[in-house]
């Protein structure tokens, strides 16, 4: 374990999964580096994770499994709900972060009803298993800023492009994004663990297309603004200012720019 990049924690058996995960890290936080100026996460491990439960007491520190054992009932519920449908975890317990990772096998058997109206098909489970670590590699590196959970997936999700050099997510989203009603700010992370459906797309891919339009219209941006002291409540404030939009009309009229933004790049 010693001589990773980042530590990988995994049952005996594992291995090929853990080379995937260490093959993929460097790769992954050079990309990181190079387009948001994140640095690596300190104090982070990654697991191979094959039990929501275990992972999750296995990777929080001591003080905090003291506190997460008797409120189970509550957290516990959210993550049964989301356990089938995730690929990976990035849980924050103060400084420390720990990314957990499903085995392969474990990953062809996630539910897909979510992913196939989202996701580029993509059938070899090793190169799932790198674009996974890359997407959460990026959250890990981000943590510090507390983003607000769009631009938290969107630049993750941008970022897992780059890394595999071409798009991830289906164009035809775009569609969804122009016809969803009604047009409000986005959810919490614990809102859209609620969500289910045409909205929960919507909102998981709203965060990756404005992401990608900000990148393209003002390069750079987001790398120098993640570089400031900035407060995280002013990040949006501060994307429509640069975008030319009135920030109280942000989030009613964002689809519509980002829709046609990416029509004439494909007209």
């Amino acid at each position: 374990m010693a001589d990773k990049l980042i530590p990988i924690i995994s049952d005996p058996g594992e291995q090929a999964t853990v080379d995937l995960i260490d093959g993929a890290c460097a790769e992954a936080l050079q990309l990181i580096q190079q387009s948001w100026g994140l640095g690596a996460p300190q104090h982070c491990r990654i697991y191979v994770m094959t039990s929501w439960l275990r992972f999750v007491f296995q990777s929080a520190p001591w003080s905090w499994r003291i506190l997460l054992a008797p409120t189970l009932p509550v957290w516990g519920f959210r993550a049964r709900r989301t356990w089938p449908i995730s690929a990976a975890w990035t849980m924050r317990y103060g400084k420390r972060v720990a990314i957990g990772v499903k085995p392969p096998r474990l990953l062809a058997q996630s539910d897909r009803r979510f992913g196939v109206r989202m996701f580029v098909e993509e059938k070899d489970m090793p190169t799932n298993i790198r674009r996974v670590v890359c997407h959460e590699l990026t959250h890990a590196c981000s943590a510090q800023l507390q983003l607000p959970a769009w631009l938290n997936e969107g630049i993750a999700t941008v970022t897992v492009d780059r890394f595999a050099g071409k798009r991830t997510i289906l164009t035809e989203t775009l569609n969804l994004i122009r016809d969803y009603q009604p047009k409000a700010p986005p959810p919490s992370y614990r809102e859209l663990s609620r969500l289910s459906g045409e909205s929960f797309v919507y909102h998981a891919v709203r965060g990756y297309w404005l992401t990608g339009c900000v990148e393209e219209k003002c390069p750079g941006f987001l790398k120098r603004k993640f570089s400031q002291d900035w407060q995280p409540r002013t990040i949006e404030r501060a994307i429509a200012i640069e975008l030319g939009m009135q920030p109280e009309n942000f989030w009613s009229e964002i689809d519509a720019a980002v829709v046609d933004h990416f029509e004439k790049i494909t007209m």
